[in-house]
């Protein structure tokens, strides 16, 4: 029988999915529950959503509420993990809410918050990159663009809670409005959302892409499908992806120059799904933007921890590793 306070829940909030896990004592994740961000019942909130991934999460290991330790809780957004205060994470429509409050009432077991990116950013130091970066920054490339930074072994927040926001570095002048209210940001160029805009802008132009036939709805074109696109070698996907692995290569010269990191470390749902296409992409700008002396030894990795990144980040923090 497992001991009783011996598993703990960690909820990972992304722009698309809302993913909740059960990690036993040796950070080994024994049970995921995964549901959409956004629900068709008018009543349901994002909390009820959440609530109900943890205790399916659960179920699927017969355990209950009273045997967790605690909840983990990653969000994209900018947050205070002391108050539970999320300021703004654009992308779920969240602004000074507090997300720890209701978790917390309904499990009545200790909850902490933290961004979704700096979650993803300690499970990689701690699971992946501890041995050879003491100094790296991960880099999350989904619906929207996020990180994480660690100097000499800690993760570096900031004075307000929010340091590692590069999605909304200013990248172009005259740019797309961003989720933060912001035009040219980095996210409006190099995220998933940025490339299924970048792909509708062209067949509206009347280019022709496989996108018309593999889905129905282009508002949102999923990682896997840009995947497949990439796959049969379709031009407009090509194109769109190039771009967002190009503005993402130029940043990560910048960065490079700016923190002299170990290693830069690119994960979330679109690496995953198209990294080893867009990686190279990335490198060749990369390596061109950055001073020599800068880039010589710095690793640009993808992280193979995957969806796990955030979930064994959460044992990390909930554990004080």
């Amino acid at each position: 029988m497992p001991e009783v306070n011996n598993f703990l829940a960690v909820v990972d909030l992304g722009g698309t999915k809302i993913l909740s896990a059960i990690l036993n004592h040796n950070a080994e994740i024994i049970s995921i529950a995964k549901k959409s961000t956004n629900s068709t019942n008018k009543n349901e909130t994002i909390f009820s959503r959440i609530i109900a991934t943890i205790e399916e999460a659960l179920e699927g290991k017969n355990l209950n509420s009273n045997q967790l330790d605690g909840i983990v809780i990653g969000v994209p957004g900018s947050l205070n993990p002391e108050t539970g205060i999320v300021n703004l994470a654009p992308n779920l429509g969240l602004k000074k809410v507090n997300v720890i409050k209701t978790i917390e009432n309904h499990f009545n077991k200790k909850v902490l918050i933290e961004n979704d990116a700096n979650l993803g950013t300690i499970g990689i130091y701690h699971f992946e990159g501890k041995q050879n970066c003491k100094n790296l920054i991960a880099i999350f490339v989904g619906t929207g663009v996020g990180a994480g930074i660690v100097v000499d072994g800690k993760l570096y927040r900031g004075k307000n809670f929010s340091a590692g926001e590069i999605g909304h570095i200013k990248i172009k002048e005259n740019g797309y409005k961003c989720g933060c209210g912001n035009y040219g940001c980095l996210e409006t160029e190099a995220s998933r959302t940025a490339i299924t805009r970048i792909i509708n802008e062209e067949i509206d132009r009347g280019k022709e892409s496989i996108i018309t036939t593999l889905i129905e709805n282009r508002n949102v074109i999923k990682s896997g499908i840009l995947a497949q696109a990439l796959k049969k070698k379709d031009k407009v996907t090509i194109k769109a992806v190039e771009h967002a692995a190009e503005e993402l290569g130029l940043l990560t010269g910048n960065l490079i120059n700016m923190f002299d990191f170990d290693c830069v470390f690119f994960a979330g749902g679109v690496m995953e799904a198209i990294g080893n296409f867009m990686l190279p992409i990335i490198k060749k700008k990369a390596k061109e933007s950055a001073l020599k002396s800068n880039i010589k030894n710095t690793k640009i990795l993808l992280s193979h921890l995957k969806d796990d990144a955030a979930l064994l980040g959460g044992f990390a923090l909930f554990k004080n590793l």
